[in-house]
């Protein structure tokens, strides 16, 4: 099973103010190894950018899934849920 990536799974949660907010900031993955497997209880959207391979589930369980990120950096992302937006960072090491 050579395509087999192992899944980070960070979960979505609402703070006091209604804000979405991951359980792991920043989200730390290997290179060309992890894939991010994003989980809430409620409908949300996942932006990465400079990164476009995230597919959504439109209905609960609420999820996004990624594939693996090529290169080495750091991307600024976007949790929208609840008509507001978080701008988080994923990392992305050797």
């Amino acid at each position: 099973m050579a395509n087999d990536h192992p899944e980070k799974a960070v979960r979505i949660t609402l703070d006091g103010t209604g804000l979405p907010v991951p359980d792991h900031d920043p989200i730390e993955v290997r290179k060309n190894n992890h894939k991010i497997r994003f989980e809430a209880d409620f409908p949300f959207t996942v932006d990465i950018d400079g990164y476009s391979d995230v597919k959504h589930s439109s209905t609960a369980p609420y999820h996004a899934k990624t594939g693996p990120f090529p290169d080495e950096r750091t991307h600024k992302y976007s949790i929208t849920a609840n008509g507001q937006t978080h701008d988080p960072d994923i990392v992305v090491k050797p």
